[in-house]
């Protein structure tokens, strides 16, 4: 599109009891339906419906570690982004770039940190096309990763709580940022060197 492609990356990090956190921000029939709307329902094993058992498997952790990357974009970034094509390209391009470094961070400290599992921003898109739709397993269960929003968990009330932001969307033109939202779940508290790698 010839755009140059500028932002800046800010990251917020907060955690909570897991009992707590899921007493409080925990709501799957309230936020399932949204996920029903999506193309990505029943066409991704990263999104709902889950095959799991989601109150066991969350039942396993006491702590969660939730990480907020800011996508911010400079004034020149969205003055230029003036169509859609460039508001969409600009979009999938910076989220991507930075949503999968924030996913080799956060995979390789849940390496670290036995009994641990990740969360990633929004679906999968490690494969172009899944194979869910045509019932054969995932192709890398050792990267995939499931959502909080898969699970019922509201975004919008964690992250102002939590981060003291509030997400932004496109209505069409470039936001002032976008907000990529991924936790680690532990069960046990993660020493402080751990967390500063991330």
């Amino acid at each position: 599109t010839g755009v140059i492609l500028l932002y800046r990356t800010k990251l917020r990090w907060n955690s909570m009891h897991m009992p707590a956190f899921i007493e409080k921000y925990q709501d799957k029939e309230k936020f399932i339906v949204f996920c029903r709307e999506c193309h990505n329902y029943g066409n991704r094993w990263s999104c709902p419906p889950l095959s799991m058992n989601t109150e066991d498997f969350l039942q396993q952790f006491s702590q969660i570690y939730l990480f907020g990357t800011q996508v911010i974009y400079t004034e020149e970034t969205r003055s230029s982004a003036d169509t859609k094509e460039k508001v969409q390209n600009i979009t999938r391009t910076s989220l991507q770039t930075v949503k999968q470094h924030m996913q080799t961070n956060i995979l390789h400290t849940e390496k670290q940190t036995p009994g641990s599992v990740s969360f990633a921003s929004g679906s999968c898109s490690i494969c172009p096309v899944c194979t869910r739709p045509e019932n054969k397993p995932c192709r890398h269960p050792d990267k995939m990763r499931h959502s909080l929003d898969s699970f019922g968990f509201d975004l919008t009330a964690i992250t102002q709580d939590l981060m003291q932001v509030s997400l932004q969307w496109s209505h069409g033109e470039l936001p002032e940022y976008y907000l990529l939202v991924h936790a680690l779940l532990c069960r046990e508290p993660l020493p402080q060197e751990r967390l500063e790698q991330l």
